[in-house]
């Protein structure tokens, strides 16, 4: 038989994954966006370095 305890430890290990994950989803959706918003400007300007672009619209992505 299980204790209390054992059942809240497992529940909070649950909750704590789902906000990792979250987390990791929101990661990937900045980067994206930020390597979208890079490849436009790449497009517009091809003289432009593509990794600079993506550097500075990650950072852009941080702030908001």
């Amino acid at each position: 038989m299980t204790d209390e305890y054992e059942v809240k430890k497992k529940v909070e290990y649950k909750v704590d994954r789902k906000t990792e994950a979250e987390r990791d989803m929101e990661d990937v959706a900045d980067k994206t966006k930020a390597g979208a918003k890079a490849a436009a400007n790449k497009l517009s300007d091809p003289d432009r370095d593509i990794g600079m672009e993506y550097q500075k619209e990650k950072f852009k992505e941080k702030l908001d």
